[in-house]
């Protein structure tokens, strides 16, 4: 991969976490193998996005200096670096799936993947993408992007994922689903009782 196609990919998809996931707050609801539900909380900021590209800025150039670049189709090839170990190239071929994460996660579990130098401790995605997360306060941050089938670093089998929710930050209610499971009905018997009070009632099926 050249940089040229590396700032193609880059700013395409700054663009698409701008209009989707940047100041969004999505929940991940899913089911163990035991058919208990639980939900994994994660909150998207503009700063997050430098991460899941797997490039190194050059001095100067701050994780969020680098997204406005970016936004404003302004990258330059001096402005960053290819990781020597090839996760670049392998993270930005998936980026495009992962700005869609909100729609497109299905599976979710904590991280036991082989790549020791990731520092990630759960992950959410799909069998060809997934979005590594670690605790912060009081929700999961977004960490790296892995081009990855989830089924071969999570322990098995992984939490199913029946429905994700999204909202603004700084909203109290979710309110956008944003995916469900086609044999799903959103009541509020199929949703873990802690998150019931932070969903938009017109959510509800009954």
């Amino acid at each position: 991969m050249t940089k040229k196609q590396a700032i193609a990919i880059i700013t395409k998809c700054a663009k698409q976490y701008q209009q989707y996931l940047e100041h969004n707050q999505v929940v991940f609801v899913y089911r163990d193998e035991y058919n208990h539900s639980h939900h994994t909380v994660v909150k998207f900021h503009s700063h997050n996005f430098l991460h899941f590209t797997g490039v190194v800025p050059r001095t100067g150039l701050n994780a969020n200096g680098f997204y406005r670049a970016a936004l404003n189709s302004r990258l330059s090839e001096n402005d960053f670096s290819f990781k020597n170990n090839h996760t670049t190239e392998l993270k930005l071929q998936v980026l495009s799936t992962i700005m869609s994460i909100d729609t497109k996660a299905r599976m979710i579990g904590n991280y036991i993947g082989p790549h020791l130098e990731l520092y990630t401790e759960k992950v959410t995605g799909t069998t060809s993408a997934c979005l590594g997360l670690i605790q912060g306060k009081d929700c999961y941050i977004p960490n790296s992007v892995l081009s990855e089938d989830i089924r071969s670093i999570v322990p098995k089998p992984p939490g199913k994922i029946y429905s994700i929710f999204k909202k603004d930050i700084n909203s109290p209610l979710y309110t956008q689903l944003t995916y469900k499971a086609k044999n799903i009905t959103i009541t509020k018997k199929c949703l873990p009782e802690e998150l019931l009070d932070e969903i938009d009632p017109s959510l509800f099926e009954n």
